[in-house]
């Protein structure tokens, strides 16, 4: 039988796309990613981070690393020939024509893709031990129970037949589509937000559906504790670089991330095993890692091997259509389940003894912590900038304080001055006026210092003439000061028509001898 090629088979990953099961070839993986730009470390973390299940995120998937508990396989992996004859035990009639082998999820479960002559492709799945036949029996009747409510497909088993050592092989048919690609997902935002929402189907269910199929059931508490052992673990091996244990133990420390609301988890999630028809997520593979737990499990893929911009995109798909909330830590506790991944892978080589996936685990770890310390360094750069700015920005507005008060006490300075100069004006007004003052004072004094000189001058020039008229008069009266007095019985030429006075009466004890007499009760002038 002829492997077929990817076009022909279109449907689940093969060896084309995964390498061979531990024991079939060599062990993962070949994977080198891409180098990040130096300039943008965090770049680094999402181009080459390693995904869930220890699977480098956009590039080729590796067997799954040991999970807790793992241990090695009882008995050697079957051939894809011995699955393709499990097929023909199983759906007896059914003719294969084209096998190859495929990824079963696990490393203790086989897996086969197998096309047959009427043109059917189905997938054939056998546990190697009894223990994995138990949890495939309970994984197979859990996607039975989700069937019913998920908005896309999951495998459906359509037939199965019983091992000799215990458990049954499983056929199902292979979903059509092709799986996505996580390195072109950015440039499909229809894809994108596809998988937002096919998750968020897938988180809406309700846990009892599973928990009724016996998966197992963490609580928020659990996850925090299985991530602490495994953190312990990888760090009893000294494999693992002392940056990626301070990174990891400072999220387990910070309680406040893990108080989520477990949901339904698909638990081995990776781009792979999405897969697409035209933009819709049709099916989702692999669910041999079912449980309830926490939601960030499925997005780790995404959160440490997607750009930005895709995981926002898909968040904002998954948010939107959530019916229950969602936490805001859902991309950190994403990332620390994605990188611990390599965790998980290196403990699996050390459980199993196989230096090739130890030194394929402790590759990747050293090169992200070289990514961590490239971003760390990055991000104190960023914080000391910041720093700078923040600190020269304050110095800038202390700056300004101070030349705003500069500029107030210039102006204040400016405003007495301003009073000063108006101060200094009155005073020159008053001053001024003053001395007007005591100019018209000056001038009023010479003027009555001329007034007085012309008085004297006055008086000097009719001083003698004075005294002559005081003296009396030829007749014995005195002179008046307006002139001679008038003679008795002449008018005076003031009187008028007035009669001169009285005439003198015979036989008066009193005769006005001159003429003339004071009035009645005057005495006349003192005799000489």
């Amino acid at each position: 039988m002829a492997a077929p090629d990817d076009e022909q088979q279109g449907a689940a990953p093969t060896e084309t796309s995964a390498p061979a099961l531990r024991g079939d070839g060599p062990a993962p993986s070949s994977w080198v990613p891409a180098p990040a730009p130096q300039d943008d470390p965090a770049a680094a973390d999402r181009q080459g981070a390693p995904g869930p299940a220890g699977r480098p995120a956009g590039g080729r998937a590796t067997t799954a690393p040991g999970r807790p508990g793992a241990t090695p396989s009882a008995r050697r992996p079957r051939t894809p020939a011995a699955l393709a004859a499990l097929l023909v035990g199983a759906m007896p009639g059914t003719v294969p024509v084209a096998v190859a082998p495929a990824h079963a999820g696990r490393d203790d479960v086989d897996a086969a893709l197998v096309h047959d002559a009427d043109g059917g492709i189905w997938v054939v799945t056998a546990p190697r031990t009894a223990e994995a036949g138990v949890r495939v029996d309970a994984e197979t009747e859990a996607v039975r129970l989700l069937a019913g409510v998920l908005p896309f497909d999951v495998p459906r088993p359509r037939a199965d037949v019983a091992l000799p050592e215990g458990g049954r092989a499983i056929v199902f048919p292979a979903p059509r589509g092709r799986p996505v690609d996580l390195l072109r997902l950015a440039a499909s935002p229809g894809v994108c937000r596809s998988v937002g929402r096919s998750l968020a189907a897938l988180h809406d269910v309700t846990t009892a559906v599973v928990e009724r199929a016996g998966v197992p059931v963490r609580d928020a508490g659990e996850v925090r504790r299985r991530r602490l052992d495994e953190l312990d673990r990888g760090a009893t091996t000294s494999q693992v670089p002392p940056v990626l244990l301070e990174r990891w133990e400072a999220v387990l420390d910070d309680t406040s991330l893990w108080d989520f609301s477990p949901t339904v988890v698909h638990g081995d999630l990776v781009a792979e095993r999405l897969v697409v028809t035209g933009e819709e997520v049709t099916a989702v593979l692999d669910w041999t890692d079912l449980h309830v737990g926490d939601p960030a499990e499925d997005l780790a893929w995404l959160a440490v091997g997607a750009e930005p911009e895709t995981v926002a995109e898909v968040l904002q798909a998954y948010r939107s259509s959530r019916h229950g909330s969602v936490d805001e830590d859902l991309l950190r506790r994403a990332v620390l389940h994605g990188e611990m991944a390599l965790v998980r892978w290196l403990l699996h080589g050390v459980a199993t003894d196989d230096a090739e996936v130890r030194e394929d685990a402790t590759g990747m770890l050293e090169q992200l912590a070289g990514w961590v310390e490239a971003e760390n360094l990055a991000r104190h750069h960023d914080e000391e900038s910041a720093r700078l700015a923040e600190e020269r920005a304050r110095q800038a507005e202390e700056d300004a304080r101070l030349a705003e008060e500069h500029a107030r006490q210039a102006e204040e300075e400016a405003r007495l001055a301003e009073e000063d100069e108006l101060r200094a004006e009155d005073e020159a007004r008053l001053t001024e006026d003053d001395a007007l003052q005591a100019e018209d004072e000056a001038r009023l004094a010479g003027e009555r210092a001329l007034e007085a000189e012309d008085d004297a001058r006055a008086a000097g020039a009719h001083g003698p003439q004075a005294e002559d008229d005081d003296r009396p008069d030829a007749h014995g009266g005195s002179p008046s000061a307006d002139g001679p007095r008038p003679v008795v019985g002449q008018a005076s030429p003031d009187d008028g028509d007035a009669p001169a006075g009285p005439p003198a009466r015979r036989g008066s004890s009193v005769v006005d001898l001159s003429g003339t007499s004071g009035a009645p009760g005057t005495p006349g002038p003192a005799p000489r």
